[in-house]
């Protein structure tokens, strides 16, 4: 029997003109890796429209604040999987004995 752990982090951004959102952005991410999550909505498409060059700028942040924030879980987990490698081969050897 082993325990499988998971860890879900969520995250969000806005991109505002003026105090007002014209779009929302989120993600989730799961350190199983199989149900990442992106999403993002217009809620001023007036605003969206006249400003599409801003906002898509700040679309294309959040989209590599995700990118960022994939890998450091990614490394994460190569990492936990390393420690659990290795805590198996010690295991191994010291039952051998």
């Amino acid at each position: 029997m082993a325990l499988v752990k998971n860890r879900t982090t969520n995250l969000s951004g806005e991109s505002k003109i003026n105090g007002t959102t014209v779009v929302s952005m989120s993600a989730t991410l799961s350190t199983a890796g199989d149900s990442d999550y992106v999403n993002q909505q217009v809620h001023a498409p007036e605003l969206y429209a006249a400003n599409k060059r801003e906002i898509r700028q700040d679309i294309a942040e959040f989209q590599n604040y995700v990118y960022e924030q994939q890998d450091a879980i990614a490394a994460e987990v190569a990492e936990d999987e390393s420690a659990k490698t290795e805590e198996t081969k010690v295991a191994g050897t010291d039952g051998a004995k």
